[in-house]
């Protein structure tokens, strides 16, 4: 069995799913310890799971200072403030932590470039987690931050869909070169270049821009997607990379709500079923950094006014205040935060911003979705494939008023299609745990980055790696 440490951080929809790939890989028998932020350490030490607290940071507060010091005396000290910047990465401190773990294979989130890196270029075997819908350009495959469909509209035709990759190629170099004019040769960009000279990295070499994500991607390293390969529009992953399929973490030490928010969600579950008739029941939630506004938030609060025998539970996740939708009706009930997966058990209707975790969850709890598309991140690209996938609907939030978001809901609840759509998606879910997709590509991902090291070996010294 071999030693492997998980390098992961940030908010809940990156850590969970790496936390639940640790806990597989444990129960698969390998030695796996989790590296993240120090408030991590009590989620990752419940699943009885090694921790590795990750220095923070100082890149940003590297940047304030910077700032203030004149246009023309960090022109004329661009070397010298790179090194400084290099330095605030703070990657010392991580290659000898890492050193100490003793790891076979590090698996680190596909956006903490300093990690992989820094780690690569001190010879470790290292494989990219990727969290988003598929990120690498192929065909009949849209940006994911765009809603397109293959087959649906001018957008989805091959034309199309190669004219949004190019607008987002263009949009990336334009970004490229306003940091660093801004930043003035300290844009992260050009900060991680230095790195990766300082490292051994060879940045020209293995960086790829071509892609999705911001501000590249890594064209050979081994990249593990936490989704499933059904979920997707149809097509043929990049050889380097591997769907092993969502990552839903079941036990993840939620703060509770107050003792009486959680009698309120309890008395409104048992009442789904009080009285030998069944109540529907609507669950409505926008992320742990709330994607939505208060207009449409109120609404959501008046589609109940017409149905009777439906019950509206909104979680606000701390964004606004629950008092900002007041006076509510008497069948609409606000929370500032709810444990999602225990109230997704109860749930007939998500209305839902389009994350890709959430969406997940719902899939695995048989969940129909209502996207009303955050625009964040690669939220338009999630909604284009829930509807795709008959598992859902996409709503339009500047058009759509309490009638249109109700008969969106009607549909949902009436029509067995979305119900059939689900059921078919949940069980190739299923089939990614019973047949142990994950561990299995981690398992084959260490005999291939070992034979690729002893083949190295046999070729004889190469560049020497040098440590930070």
């Amino acid at each position: 069995m071999a030693n492997i440490l998980i390098v992961t951080r940030g908010l809940p929809s990156l850590v969970y799913p790496g936390v639940e790939l640790a806990r597989r890989l444990a129960a698969a028998g390998h030695c796996v310890t989790v590296a993240g932020d120090p408030d991590d350490r009590r989620l990752v030490e419940h699943h009885a799971l090694a921790f590795l607290p990750l220095e923070p940071g100082g890149y940003e507060e590297f940047l304030k200072t910077d700032h203030s010091v004149p246009r023309l005396t960090r022109l004329m000290n661009v070397r010298r403030r790179r090194g400084l910047a290099s330095e605030s990465l703070g990657m010392r401190g991580f290659v000898e932590a890492v050193r100490g773990v003793r790891a076979d294979l590090l698996l680190i989130n596909g956006e903490m470039h300093e990690h992989i890196i820094t780690a690569s270029g001190a010879g470790m075997r290292v494989a990219l987690l990727n969290s988003f819908v598929s990120i690498w350009r192929q065909p009949g495959v849209p940006p994911p931050h765009h809603v397109a469909r293959p087959g649906t509209g001018w957008r989805g035709t091959r034309a199309g869909m190669s004219l949004l990759w190019g607008a987002l190629r263009v949009r990336k170099w334009w970004r490229v070169w306003h940091d660093r004019c801004l930043r003035i040769g300290c844009d992260h960009t050009s900060v991680l270049r230095k790195l990766s000279r300082e490292v051994g990295f060879d940045f020209a070499r293995e960086i790829d821009a071509s892609q999705w994500l911001i501000p590249f991607t890594y064209r050979r390293l081994p990249a593990l997607t936490l989704h499933a390969l059904e979920f997707e529009f149809p097509h043929r992953p990049p050889d380097h990379v591997r769907y092993v399929g969502p990552m839903v973490l079941e036990s993840r030490l939620d703060r509770r709500p107050e003792p009486v928010d959680m009698a309120r969600l309890d008395a409104v579950i048992a009442r789904r079923f009080a009285g030998g008739g069944r109540r529907t029941l609507i669950y409505a939630a926008f992320g742990s950094v709330l994607s939505t506004d208060l207009q449409f938030l109120r609404h959501l609060v008046r589609i109940v006014a017409e149905r009777p025998a439906w019950d509206l539970v909104i979680s606000l996740s701390n964004g606004i205040a629950p008092s900002s939708l007041a006076p509510l009706p008497e069948r609409v009930h606000v929370f500032s935060w709810l444990p999602q997966l225990h109230v997704l058990a109860h749930t007939d209707v998500a209305v839902t911003h389009g994350g890709i975790n959430t969406i997940d969850e719902c899939v695995v709890h048989g969940v129909p979705v209502l996207v009303y598309c955050g625009g964040q991140t690669d939220m338009a690209g999630t909604t284009s494939r829930v509807v795709h996938h008959g598992i859902g609907l996409a709503g339009d939030r500047r058009r759509d008023g309490p009638a249109e978001i109700r008969g969106h809901v009607d549909r949902l609840i009436e029509e067995p299609v979305f119900h059939e759509n689900l059921r078919g998606l949940r069980r190739r879910y299923a089939a990614y745990v019973q047949d142990r997709v994950a561990e299995r590509a981690v398992e084959s991902l260490l005999g291939g980055l070992a034979e690729r090291d002893r083949v190295h070996a046999d070729q004889g010294p190469g560049r020497p790696r040098k440590t930070p």
